[in-house]
């Protein structure tokens, strides 16, 4: 049986595998981005232009695993829904070979709801809802002949809600920098094989004085096009922590808390005229270590603004 401490770093920490784009990273090393977040085309940024994104994610886990995979408690039950819009603007550049410079804005509205038995007869509640931590990133854009490659940093400041005492924040409290690289090659004009590689780290939580270790993320998109319009096909994702959360100098148990986990699910994407595009994911979890294991569903739509992109994407 874990201590009540490391389970309690562990409930933080489930709370935010869910959270679209980037959010900063939790305690018990969870990853700072969403699990997921990316499918088809990743490196393909549009033309240059203001685009305005809504993103729906809900995720349930009923698990939560330990560091051998087993659940550590009598009962757990997490449900969040997040909210997040994001401002995409795509402006065009011409240095180090690069042809467009993205930024991004985001800030999710969170509503979470976690129930948990430590022991047979006790059950421990929280919910909240609110603003979480502000994400601003930048990132440049190269275009080859069947490939397309973005590398950008990001970085996630602590706006949202918290309070070191709830089971549950929409905040974390704490600063995220991220390093990302993502690529799309396109073997055929039908078919695109994206990724999306990045690197966390998270400083530490001044209301608790715990540290989150660092993460790598890899997600990953396999898509066909049957008609121009529409993608289908499948994505995942692979989560590992490189390093041990620590507290007051220590290491966090006996593995450093580290986190893992895998996710695979059906993915699809259509754009409409005028370069509106919807999109819809489903993932299951599994092979989770130090984290929940659970299944989620995301849909989106992105939208631009002002006059049309004079390229499609």
């Amino acid at each position: 049986m874990v201590s009540s401490f490391r389970r309690q770093r562990w409930l933080q920490a489930c709370l935010w595998l869910t959270l679209p784009l980037s959010l900063p990273a939790t305690e018990g090393g969870t990853t700072a981005f969403p699990n997921g977040g990316e499918d088809f085309m990743v490196a393909d940024m549009p033309p240059p232009g203001l685009y305005a994104w809504l993103t729906l994610n809900t995720y349930s886990a009923h698990k939560l695993a330990d560091d051998t995979g087993h659940m550590p408690l009598s009962g757990f039950d997490l449900q969040v829904a997040a909210l997040v819009p994001r401002l995409d603007w795509v402006k065009p550049v011409a240095f180090f070979g690069a042809d467009r410079w993205g930024t991004l804005f985001v800030l999710p509205m969170l509503d979470l709801d976690l129930t948990f038995s430590p022991v047979p007869g006790v059950s421990v509640k929280g919910r909240k809802h609110g603003l979480g931590d502000l994400t601003l990133g930048n990132g440049l854009h190269w275009t080859f002949r069947r490939f397309t490659m973005i590398n950008s940093l990001d970085v996630a400041a602590p706006t949202g809600t918290y309070d070191a005492a709830d089971p549950v924040n929409p905040g974390q409290n704490k600063w995220v920098v991220r390093l990302n690289h993502l690529g799309t090659w396109h073997p055929a004009p039908e078919w695109d094989v994206s990724y999306r590689l990045h690197w966390d780290y998270n400083f530490e939580n001044p209301g608790t004085g715990y540290h989150s270790g660092q993460t790598l993320y890899l997600n990953w998109a396999l898509g066909w096009k049957p008609r121009p319009p529409l993608t289908v096909g499948v994505a995942g994702y692979f989560l590992r922590q490189i390093t041990d959360d620590r507290q007051a100098g220590h290491a966090v148990g006996p593995s450093g808390n580290r986190a893992r986990v895998d996710g695979i699910g059906p993915a699809l994407r259509y754009f409409l005229p005028n370069h509106v595009m919807l999109g819809a994911k489903y993932f299951r979890e599994f092979a989770a270590r130090n984290h929940p294991a659970g299944a989620q569903f995301w849909c989106y739509v992105v939208v631009p603004l002002g006059p049309p992109p004079k390229a499609g994407p």
